[in-house]
């Protein structure tokens, strides 16, 4: 019966180190990746997957001597609602359903200021690997590198499929000075 204590104690305390072990692998800063990896996007914070986004993509607007942008609240609401007329049109492109155009969809949603440009996209894959298919192509790189661009909004809807629409505008609100 000793025995049996002796043997129990390191079992209880090796579990628990490959728990914590475990536990420090996991995706804990709630970064989605995709739907085979993260599961669904809804179960992350909207917040945090727009700053880590714009995060990146100032990070190389900087390399490229470019000014910061700033996540729009009216963006993000013409993107998010975007996203889910693009789901619902199943094709991604820069046309409502209704026939409007980024600019009146940023209007109607409070934007104050120029689209520069829309990206779309429909993919399974998360918010870093988003960025880096619109890297790799011109016209949505061009929109992602415009020096007028001080605002942005990212929106998406998810498919029970896992598949997301992704919408992200850039725009540039007029200056306050």
């Amino acid at each position: 019966m000793l025995k049996d204590k002796f043997i129990r104690k390191p079992f209880f305390i090796l579990l628990s180190l490959l728990i914590l072990i475990i536990g420090c692998a996991t995706n804990k800063e709630g970064v989605y990746e995709s739907y085979q990896k993260s599961g669904k996007i809804e179960y992350y914070k909207p917040t945090e997957i727009r700053q880590r986004h714009v995060d990146s993509l100032n990070a190389l607007r900087l390399e490229k001597g470019l000014r910061e942008i700033v996540i729009s609240h009216s963006l993000n609401s013409s993107a998010a609602t975007h996203a889910r007329d693009i789901y619902l049109q199943q094709r991604a492109w820069n046309f409502g359903s209704d026939g409007s155009s980024p600019q009146e969809r940023a209007e109607v949603a409070g934007f104050i200021g120029v689209v520069i440009g829309e990206n779309v996209s429909e993919t399974f894959e998360g918010e870093f690997l988003l960025l880096q298919v619109w890297l790799e192509n011109s016209f949505p790189r061009s929109i992602l590198f415009d020096r007028n661009a001080s605002h942005i909004g990212l929106g998406w809807f998810q498919e029970e499929s896992g598949k997301i629409w992704w919408v992200q505008v850039l725009g540039k609100e007029p200056s306050l000075s």
